[in-house]
């Protein structure tokens, strides 16, 4: 029962580790890649956390 919880524990860990995390601001930060000024605007004026981190 114990090998059982210890191997459900590591099964759950590994798959939360594997997930990957996507950015807050995906649309603002392709904007400032592809030097899409007015998109960039368009994404501060509408709210868009500009200390958010890549």
């Amino acid at each position: 029962m114990k090998h059982l919880l210890l191997t459900t524990i590591a099964a759950v860990v590994l798959v939360g580790c594997a997930t990957p995390t996507q950015s807050p601001n995906p649309p603002l930060f392709d904007a400032v890649k592809k030097g899409d000024i007015e998109a960039v605007r368009k994404h501060l004026d509408a709210g868009a956390d500009v200390n958010t981190k890549d």
